[in-house]
């Protein structure tokens, strides 16, 4: 009887907080997406298919999602070979200041995607300080390129996100097991036949999971397109034109398709990557780096290792140097010649125009908040319990992951411009909360993820002595799990809040005049020609995400 009460007493508690989960998750992030499947299929009279049949028969609609899927394929394909290639000339060889080139490779995961494109249009666009330096030194009449269209989008795409590759087949080398290449060496086979039939299994799969996370990246793009696309029009620059022109039904099947297209590429390669699965039957050590002893090739290295370290800076500089570009002077001439702290000034005097950053720093906190509330007992319930809803909770934590965000903040829109039972009778399109909602809807999988393997990690010893001493689940949970997980999760919050600080895509189909963020004060100012007041803007963020990417290296893993 005793030994009943008690399991009821622990019981209850986890049926309120799993019931708690399924209505925040259910209620934000599936009931947007099936609101947005019905506008995009239902009107006065009806079922209808009309908004889909209108995206196939008109020419611009089915070429934006043409060029979407080719932006997609050709994103993977270019950050596959530059972040793969990386990955294996810094950890694969023995390459000189290999330490240095590995942390400043990993920097433009760190900076915003519209920063990056605002500091390349101020290098390589029409009157950048690159393109007109190329043209002054080799005597051109016109400039020798045109950074927009396809090939510039692909080149923002190739800075910003070839480190998902480099991340992960970086990680997959570390692994490699030496014992085999070595096996494979005393059995006579070539450097190409050991390459082919022993390195790529080892890291086929970090090759499909970072194929994933491209490819939903690439066709999701939206600062790119919107800024330097020119005429290439993609889905996600379509979806809020229709959104503009208030066509919803329209923009929601255009949503619609985009996260079908994204679906079934991870599909796909989900499947792909389960058929796959490669394990080495030994276990070793860690592989050797080889060392280069051609002078030659070893000089060459050096100088294209310095090269690439320029071109991964290079932004970065521009971004503070244009910050002191006195206001008025630099449209003027070609280079910058007057400097001053004006645009610095400007901005921490007066408080209008410190309000953006203001904004994104308090809606980034409360988006780290609130993916930390929801992410830890998501976790807790997939990795530590038995629960029969964990799979569904799994299911829905990271279903975002596969919706990019142009996607999410049209699903906003449908769900919560009316009254909702999920959000307490209210309407949250046009408050302030929508953006920090929206950003904790996209970014949740990313937190679950950090504390899942932070969970992973944790015994289960300690929470079974734990119980047997008479706690209950959230003694237990306070006392012994979140101390243990605690830095995990601190990484995690710190890399929810850097982007989250300079997100733009979901901002520009949600901000108010009332939570304006930093990366919308960024474009006005652009479109303003108040070119330093940006790049300040844009310093700011850069400072904070560096420090930010700093204090998470220093975080002790247990």
């Amino acid at each position: 009887m005793i030994e009943n009460l008690k399991n009821q007493k622990s019981i209850f508690p986890r049926m309120i907080l799993t019931a708690l989960l399924l209505w925040i998750l259910v209620g934000l992030i599936l009931y947007p997406a099936l609101k947005t499947l019905s506008v995009s299929l239902l009107d006065g009279d009806g079922l209808t298919f009309s908004n889909y049949l209108k995206i196939i028969q008109t020419e611009a609609h089915r070429m934006a999602l043409k060029n979407t899927i080719i932006l997609g394929i050709l994103t993977v394909l270019i950050c596959g070979i530059i972040g793969t290639s990386l990955a294996f000339l810094v950890h694969f060889f023995e390459l000189p200041f290999r330490k240095i080139i590995d942390k400043l490779l990993l920097l433009p995961i760190v900076l915003p995607g519209l920063i990056i494109v605002f500091a390349f249009v101020q290098l390589y666009g029409e009157s950048g300080l690159v393109t007109k330096t190329l043209q002054t030194l080799l005597g051109l009449e016109e400039i020798p390129y045109h950074f927009s269209g396809l090939k510039g989008i692909l080149f923002v795409h190739a800075y910003t996100q070839y480190v998902y590759f480099y991340i992960n087949v970086s990680i997959a080398i570390k692994h490699i097991d030496r014992s085999v290449l070595e096996a494979g060496r005393n059995l006579g086979a070539s450097k190409f036949k050991i390459f082919t039939t022993v390195i790529i299994p080892f890291i086929k799969p970090a090759l499909i999971a970072s194929s994933i996370m491209t490819f939903m990246t690439g066709v999701g793009s939206f600062s790119a397109p919107s800024i330097i696309g020119g005429g290439y029009k993609v889905m996600t620059t379509q979806i809020l034109l229709s959104k503009a022109n208030n066509f919803m039904d329209m923009a929601a099947a255009q949503v619609i398709l985009l996260t079908i297209i994204s679906m079934v590429y991870l599909g796909v390669f989900r499947f792909y990557e389960n058929k796959i699965q490669f394990v080495s039957s030994v276990k070793g050590v860690a592989i050797q780096l080889i060392k280069i002893d051609h002078q030659m090739v070893k000089s060459l290295l050096v100088i294209f290792s310095f090269v690439l370290v320029m071109i991964i800076i290079l932004p970065i500089i521009a971004i503070f140097v244009l910050s002191f570009v006195k206001p008025g002077t630099w449209m003027i001439e070609i280079y910058p010649k007057e400097f001053s702290f004006d645009n610095y000034l400007k901005l921490f005097s007066k408080s209008r125009v410190l309000a953006p950053f203001v904004n994104s720093m308090l809606m980034a906190s409360l988006t780290a908040l609130f993916c930390m509330l929801v992410a830890i007992p998501s976790s807790y319930m997939i990795v530590k319990t038995k629960s029969k809803m964990k799979i569904f909770i799994e299911f829905l934590v990271m279903l975002p992951w596969a919706i990019p965000s142009s996607a999410i903040a049209i699903n906003m829109i449908n769900a919560f411009n009316r009254p909702s039972i999920f959000t307490g009778n209210k309407i949250l399109i046009g408050s302030y909360m929508m953006l920090p909602i929206a950003y904790f809807v996209s970014l949740l999988p990313l937190m679950v993820r950090t504390t899942t393997i932070s969970l992973q990690n944790l015994n289960d010893t300690y929470i079974e002595a734990s119980k047997s001493l008479g706690a209950n689940v959230f003694q237990t949970f306070r006392r012994v799990v979140l101390p243990i997980v605690t830095p995990g999760l601190i990484g995690g919050v710190m890399l929810i809040v850097i982007r989250s600080i300079g997100e733009y895509t979901m901002s520009v189909f949600l901000y108010t005049v009332g939570n304006k963020p930093i990366s919308i004060a960024m474009v006005n100012a652009i479109f303003e020609y108040d070119i330093g007041l940006a790049m300040a803007y844009g310093a700011l963020v850069v400072i904070f995400a560096f420090a930010g990417s700093l204090f998470i290296g220093r975080i002790p893993t247990r």
